[in-house]
């Protein structure tokens, strides 16, 4: 996988690793899914920050690098 890919697939990952961190403590479980998604969303941010020879992307990319990624995911159908 591209690293645009896989940053946008941490940076999404959170939002859903905080919906699921709200509605276990709401329920009294333990977050165990959410403490999962938070980590693997930490891990592939990490990753390309790591990986990619110009550094990590800007906040002010991500609508742009959605836009290109949907681009080509509707260019295979």
């Amino acid at each position: 996988m591209d690293h645009e890919t896989l940053f946008l697939a941490g940076i999404f990952l959170l939002p859903l690793a905080f919906v699921s961190f709200v509605s276990a403590w709401t329920h009294g479980h333990k977050p165990v899914f959410a403490s999962s998604l938070l980590i693997l969303s930490v891990l592939l941010i990490a990753f390309v920050a790591y990986d990619r020879p110009e550094g990590m992307f800007h906040i002010a990319e991500i609508p742009t690098l959605t836009t290109q990624f949907v681009a080509r995911v509707a260019a295979l159908f």
